[in-house]
This record gives structure tokens, C-alpha cells and sequence, in this order.
């Protein structure tokens, strides 16, 4: 009873809705898709930990051409593939869509903080040693996109905050290093 209850409740929706079609519109707007290059492409980006099957994807790239969001054209080899581009409207949609992203991460700090209190430390601290790597790595592909003027501002502000960041570090440590230490290698005082 306690296993199926426990799957049941950790086994949430693993994407919210409407994301795969955030996605593929994203995806659109760098340059023509086909169904399963998008399924590879977000196969390859999430190592695998989400792979949108053929019977999700399909039907949300139908969903975008009816909305007019995308177009779809046969590909080169007849029959083939359908190749899918975004459509002016479908660059509207997804400016307005980003637009409302914003507010997603108040919601995303909420739900962090719900998980510091459910998991115990040994989960919690290298599940954020890990996110924290990879949103360096996110951080660094965005900043490299980011106009010079803009990517100075957001690089002085990571500074200050890295810093701040390292100064806690260093004085968790210190007591730690000094405990490890001992009595007999600690330096003496005059």
C-alpha cells in the first residue's frame, strides 16, 4: 500500500504543460525541425531524463500549425519527414510565452525551498552542489549570447555574489580545518 501511494506521489507530471510546446517553438525559431530531431534534440539536452515520445510530439506540432504558430512542409525525400518552421505569429506567441516565464521563478524558489524542508541534508546539499554546476555551465552558454554591455553588468553582479558566496564557504571551513587539526597543531597565539 505505502509503495503505490509513494509512486504515485513522486511520480508527478515530469514536464509541466504547454512546455513541449514552449520548447519546439524555441527550437522553431533557431531554424526548421523535424519531430524527431526535436525528440533527439531534448533527448541530448536533459541526458536523456526526458524523451518525448513520438505520440506527444506529434500531436504538438499539429497543435501549433492549426494555431498557426508553425508550418509544415514535406521534407526533401517525398514522402519524408515533415519539416516544421515557426510562423510570424508563432514569434509572437513565444515572445509572450517568455514574457510570462519571468514569473516561473518565484514559483521555482517556492518549490526549492518546500524541498530543503522534506529532504534531509545528505540528499539536499548535493542535489544543490549539482544544480549549482549545472546552471554555471547554462549560465556561462547564456552569458556568451549576451550583448557586451549587458554581459559586463551581469558579470560584475555574479562576482559580488560569488564572492559574498566564497567568504561563507571560507568561514565554514576554517573551524573545520582547525578541529581536524587538533589541539597540538593548532598555531599558537603570542
Amino acid at each position: 500500500m505505502v509503495h503505490s501511494l509513494s509512486k504515485r506521489w513522486l511520480n508527478p507530471q515530469a514536464v509541466p504543460r504547454g512546455f513541449l510546446r514552449l520548447y519546439a517553438l524555441t527550437a522553431l525559431s533557431r531554424g526548421p525541425e523535424t519531430g524527431y530531431s526535436l525528440i533527439q534534440k531534448i533527448d541530448e539536452r536533459t541526458d536523456g531524463a526526458w524523451r518525448p515520445g513520438p505520440g506527444t510530439m506529434y500531436p504538438t506540432l499539429k497543435g501549433l500549425v492549426v494555431d498557426g504558430l508553425a508550418r509544415a512542409a514535406p521534407g526533401v525525400r517525398s514522402p519524408g519527414p515533415k519539416v516544421y518552421t515557426i510562423t510570424s505569429e508563432g514569434r509572437k506567441a513565444l515572445s509572450e510565452m517568455r514574457g510570462r516565464l519571468a514569473g516561473l521563478g518565484r514559483k521555482e524558489r517556492v518549490i526549492a525551498r518546500l524541498f530543503s524542508d522534506i529532504l534531509p541534508p545528505a540528499v539536499y546539499v548535493p542535489l544543490v552542489i549539482n544544480r549549482y554546476r549545472e546552471g554555471a555551465i547554462q549560465l556561462r552558454e547564456k552569458l556568451s549570447e549576451t550583448p557586451a554591455q549587458e554581459r559586463e553588468a551581469y558579470l560584475k553582479e555574479l562576482r559580488l555574489f560569488m564572492e559574498t558566496q566564497m567568504g561563507w564557504i571560507d568561514s565554514q571551513l576554517q573551524p573545520l580545518r582547525a578541529a581536524a587539526r587538533g589541539p597540538s597543531q593548532r598555531p599558537h597565539s603570542r
